[in-house]
Formats: structure tokens, C-alpha cells, sequence
């Protein structure tokens, strides 16, 4: 009798699991779309565009090329995408690969947002100042990564990244830290000296080498938005060892990813953000284990 009500309890558990990732990475993807759509959005008020289609841009998604408002249904994140095979349900154009793309990717990472969330939700005596801080700090990290994939849809198509999201994203990236700090002074695991010490190390590492090439290289290898973008990834990240590994990662994929377009379409030009943002992704992620390495 105890052996089934523990197996019940821990299937109860599992259960519960599943809901909540499946719940964040719906979350995602729809934060994916969301992105896409304002990704869009600057590109048109950056080119004095109010109309797409023949028709006005509103608050509604619509096709850009016939004007067709999406209805609910034709605004479902992959699933939408994924019956209407990638087009305009009026007018048959495509959409582009780009949209199911964002909303695929990001609707995995928050799937590990998820896996961040579960433990301060099972934590056991209820929750404290510990726990709130830790979900305020995950609270933060979702606002981080809507803007960071916004960003990475404007740079990947149009080769910008728009100086007003990232100066929002530095913003926030700060308020990140001096949460993380508050956090960890909570948990007893707090020097000031050291904290600062390591973000500035950090700093130095990513944001200042990108513009030290941005400087030296007259926008010709890392171009003036770059480092402003490795800048708040610094700035969370807060650890000389892991911006290194996101200054390697990034290069690393973007190399890789360069060597591919060059041969498929004699191209060497490379938008570098999001590569920036797929690198911090992954040790953000890592972190803990990328720490261990170090020592």
C-alpha cells in the first residue's frame, strides 16, 4: 500500500512535469510568433511603411502580401504553419521559413525555462523570499530572451539590429544582475569585491573585445550593434569564463555557417547576432556544468 501511494504521487509528479513543459514551450513558440510579427513591425516603421498588402498595419497579424487579416486559427504558432504548408491561406504566397523557425526554437529553449521554473514550484516548505527571487530572476530571463529573438529575426534578414531594443535589453540586463546579487547575498554566497570582479571580467571579455574589432576594423568584421548586443550578455551572464565560452561558441558556429554559405552562394557576409545569441543560449544553459570544468 505505501509502495503504490509513493508510485502514485511520484506519477502525479511526472504528470505535472510534462504539463508545465509542454505549457512553456507553447509559451515560447507563441512568443516566437510575437517575435517574428515585431521583428516585421521595425522594419517597416524603420522604412516609413504604414501599409503591407494594400491594407493598413494594425494590431492584427496579416499577410504582407495580399493584406489578408489571420484569423485564430491561421495565428496558431507551427501548427498553422504547418497545415497551411507555409502558405498565405488567401493568396497561396509563402510566408517564410523564418516564422515556424522562431517559434520552433524558442518554444524549446522555454522549454528549459521550464526546467529552470520546476524545482522553485516543488520546493518544499513553501515558498520564500529565495524562491520568489529566483522566479522573478526567470521572470527577467523570459523578457531577456522575447527581445534577444526579436533581434535575431530583425539581424538575420535584414543585417541590423535595431539601437532601440538594444539599449531596452541593456536595461534589463542590468535590472537581471542586481537581482541575481540581492539573490545570492540571500543565499549567503555573496562578495561584493568578487561579483563585481567577475562582471567586469566578463565584460571585458565579450563586450570589449567586440569593440576593440569594432573599432580596429571600421565596422568591416563586427559591426557597431554587435557589441552592444554582447554587452548584456556580459552583464547576465556575470563570469569571465563563461562570456569566453560564448565569445568561442559564437565565432565557432558563425565559422561554420560562413564555410556553408561560401560555398553555396560564393557569400562571405556573415550578420553576426544571431550567432551571439545562440552561443549565450547555450551556456546560459550549461552554466553549471561549464563551471565545473573551470574548476
Amino acid at each position: 500500500m505505501r509502495g503504490d501511494f509513493w508510485y502514485n504521487k511520484h506519477m502525479d509528479f511526472v504528470i505535472m512535469k510534462i504539463i508545465l513543459l509542454i505549457l512553456f514551450f507553447a509559451f515560447g513558440a507563441v512568443l516566437g510568433s510575437f517575435a517574428c510579427c515585431q521583428a516585421w513591425r521595425f522594419r517597416y516603421k524603420e522604412l516609413g511603411k504604414r501599409t503591407a498588402g494594400g491594407k493598413t498595419i494594425g494590431k492584427r497579424s496579416l499577410c504582407l502580401s495580399c493584406g489578408h487579416q489571420l484569423s485564430a486559427v491561421e495565428n496558431i504558432p507551427v501548427f498553422s504553419w504547418l497545415v497551411q504548408r507555409g502558405r498565405c491561406k488567401k493568396c497561396g504566397k509563402k510566408i517564410g521559413v523564418a516564422e515556424i523557425l522562431s517559434e520552433i526554437s524558442l518554444g524549446l529553449v522555454f522549454l528549459g525555462v521550464g526546467w529552470l521554473v520546476w524545482p522553485e514550484i516543488t520546493a518544499v516548505g513553501g515558498v520564500g523570499w529565495k524562491q520568489i527571487l529566483s522566479l522573478c530572476l526567470i521572470l527577467i530571463l523570459v523578457i531577456v530572451l522575447t527581445i534577444m529573438w526579436i533581434l535575431a529575426v530583425y539581424d538575420g534578414k535584414w543585417g541590423k539590429l535595431p539601437t532601440v531594443l538594444l539599449v531596452v535589453l541593456n536595461i534589463v540586463a542590468v535590472i537581471y544582475a542586481g537581482v541575481r546579487a540581492i539573490s545570492l547575498a540571500m543565499n549567503g554566497n555573496f562578495e561584493m569585491g568578487l561579483f563585481l570582479l567577475e562582471l567586469i571580467g566578463s565584460i571585458a571579455i565579450l563586450a570589449g573585445v567586440y569593440f576593440l574589432l569594432y573599432i580596429i576594423s571600421d565596422e568591416k568584421l563586427v559591426g557597431g550593434g554587435d557589441w552592444l548586443l554582447a554587452l548584456p550578455i556580459a552583464i547576465i551572464l556575470g563570469h569571465w569564463w563563461l562570456a569566453l565560452m560564448v565569445l568561442f561558441l559564437s565565432n565557432f558556429i558563425a565559422s561554420i555557417y560562413g564555410i556553408i554559405q561560401k560555398i553555396k552562394t560564393k557569400s562571405s557576409k556573415i550578420y553576426f547576432g544571431p550567432f551571439l545569441i545562440i552561443a549565450f543560449v547555450a551556456v546560459f544553459f550549461l552554466k553549471d556544468w561549464l563551471m565545473k570544468l573551470l574548476w
